[in-house]
């Protein structure tokens, strides 16, 4: 380190004798070129950290506007300000069918603080088929057809595939699969975005 001179007002003055000779032997271009080094390895550091930064960061939900069931256009964008839960599902999928009852729970308790759910069916088949599953469930809550489309862009691998979206429309969770433990994160993150001030 002491090469380049970082510690150099700092060090022991042997430190500095050392360095000053050093510098004796060397020409002004060769100094020039040093201090440009330095200054290169300080911007490569800043660059590589602000790029791991910004990869953690939330990023905004993909927007869309599809058709409910019972024929309304929902946009997503148009949703911001509210805490929204997109969830990704299909009639033959067993956990999907166990996370039903959750979902309408979070629905209904948390409806009136700013809570929107948004179910995305991924059912391929018969669009009746998929309408009196909605009907033998009683789902309260918006259902949509979704396209391979969405599904890509959302970057959907497996169901159910749960996405939390914040007030200024940023994914903040996505949580993949269903059980007691996943109920309960999900409840815990309702609650705790809900309460936040936008």
């Amino acid at each position: 380190m002491s090469h380049f001179g970082i510690d150099l007002s700092f060090g022991p003055v042997l430190a500095g004798m050392t360095f000053e000779l050093f510098l004796l032997d060397m020409r002004p271009s060769s100094l020039i070129n040093i201090f440009i080094l330095g200054l290169c390895t300080i911007g490569i550091f800043l660059l590589s950290h602000c790029a791991k930064e910004k990869k953690t960061s939330p990023g905004l939900a993909p927007d869309f506007t599809l058709k409910t069931f019972d024929g309304q256009e929902i946009t997503l964008s148009q949703l911001k300000g509210k805490v929204v839960l997109l969830d990704f599902w299909a009639t033959w999928c067993g956990p999907c069918r166990e996370s039903i009852p959750h979902l309408i729970l979070l629905y209904k308790n948390y409806r009136e603080s700013g809570f929107e759910l948004v179910g995305m069916n991924v059912d391929t088949g018969d669009v009746e088929v998929v309408r009196r599953y909605i009907e033998s469930m009683d789902i309260p809550y918006p259902i949509v057809t979704t396209p391979e489309e969405v599904v890509r862009t959302y970057r959907v691998t497996g169901i159910p595939a749960t996405f939390l979206i914040d007030k200024e429309g940023k994914i903040r969770e996505k949580m993949v699969g269903f059980n007691r433990t996943i109920a309960q994160q999900l409840t815990t993150k309702v609650a705790d975005l809900t309460s936040e001030k936008p």
